[in-house]
């Protein structure tokens, strides 16, 4: 189906509902949890672009759910500048990067990502001046990260967690950064064929287990204790990512 065979078909759908569960519970997630899973089942290029509209989709839920989309602009905008700039101008090289490469920048994703969430920095939170630097800094990190690997994440996550922000407002962030990054790098793989007349319908078709697992994950997260459930999933991606870096070098 969709021109895969049985097991790498169910382990896509699979892989969306777990990483649909994991955002719809932290808000984050989606991408690491499933690319994780996939990239033992099919090649890691076909992986990146299969998640791409998944993540536009996903990303656009978030925001609207939360409101007032455009109000994170105001602050954040330097951020989102620099990541988007960076965003672009590394998607266009994803194409032609070596397999074993894009294994290791995976994997040090997403163990850098669960490490920095496991181990949240403690402290006062940042100054204006230092937010003049520190978040195009974030956003330029995190736009290389995401055009050659779909997880940008992990430094801007780190630069709000410095800034504590409330949980409506760091919500409402991660949701209007995270849609002005996943628009523009869905047109750059299109445009250098990472995404294109065979990977775009798998690519649709994982909006479906996506969305579903996000709507799974949001009645989970008002029946359980999320903080419980974030450090069981972090270390397991944590795992995970250990063992992306394995394959990476051997």
């Amino acid at each position: 189906m969709l021109g895969l065979d049985d097991t790498q078909f169910i382990a896509l759908t699979l892989a969306l509902t777990v990483g649909g569960i994991v955002k719809g519970v932290t808000g984050i997630g989606l991408p690491i949890v499933s690319i994780a899973i996939l990239v033992n089942f099919m090649e890691p290029k076909v992986v990146l672009a299969t998640i791409v509209i998944p993540i536009v989709v996903t990303n656009l839920w978030q925001a609207f759910r939360m409101g007032r989309i455009f109000e994170p602009l105001a602050r954040f905008w330097p951020m989102g500048t620099a990541f988007l700039i960076c965003l672009v101008v590394t998607a266009h090289f994803v194409a032609g990067m070596d397999t074993q490469v894009l294994f290791g920048v995976l994997g040090v994703s997403v163990s850098i990502f669960a490490l920095s969430n496991l181990f949240r920095p403690h402290g006062k939170p940042l100054r204006a001046e230092t937010e003049k630097w520190a978040g195009p800094l974030s956003g330029a990190l995190g736009g290389i990260l995401g055009g050659v690997s779909t997880i940008w994440g992990p430094p801007m996550m780190m630069y709000f967690i410095l800034l504590r922000l409330p949980k409506d407002t760091f919500v409402r962030v991660v949701g209007m950064i995270w849609t002005l990054g996943a628009i523009p790098l869905a047109l750059s793989y299109w445009a250098n064929g990472l995404l294109n007349d065979e990977t775009a319908p798998l690519s649709v078709y994982a909006c479906v287990p996506g969305m579903a697992g996000i709507l799974i994950g949001e009645v989970i997260r008002k029946r359980i204790d999320q903080d419980t459930f974030r450090k069981v999933m972090l270390v397991a991606l944590f795992v995970i990512g250990l063992n992306l870096i394995r394959r990476a070098v051997f």
